[in-house]
């Protein structure tokens, strides 16, 4: 790997507030380590990066997300931005695009913030 650090947009399913994951590679698959939200005013690097493949997952000591706790992540199957998710939520709906359904499969590529 040439990086063992990814950095995603990720927005909060439940409030809509943009912000920014942190996956680590772990050897065998992508976990996320870590979410942060944005503040009013910054600014978000360019979706300008490089799609990665692999296996995705939540690290075991993942606290979920700082806007509303979920414990998970999805990738929209419209839009393809990925957003918190949790499994006790029967429906997802996308904050970015509102498509919503049922969460099925697995995520095997995320896009990247910034420069690949």
């Amino acid at each position: 790997m040439a990086s063992d650090v990814l950095l995603v947009s990720l927005d909060c399913s439940s409030t809509g507030h943009p912000q920014v994951g942190k996956f680590t590679w772990d050897g065998a698959n992508w976990l996320l380590a870590g979410v942060s939200r944005q503040r009013p005013g910054t600014s978000l690097p360019a979706e300008a990066g490089r799609e990665h493949h692999g296996s995705f997952a939540t690290a075991s000591g993942y606290a979920g997300c700082p806007s509303c706790g979920a414990s998970g992540f999805v990738r929209c199957g419209k839009c393809a931005r990925l957003a918190c998710w949790d499994r006790f939520w029967e429906v997802f709906r996308c904050p970015h695009c509102g498509n919503s359904g049922p969460v099925t499969g697995v995520i095997d590529a995320i896009s990247t913030l910034g420069p690949g």
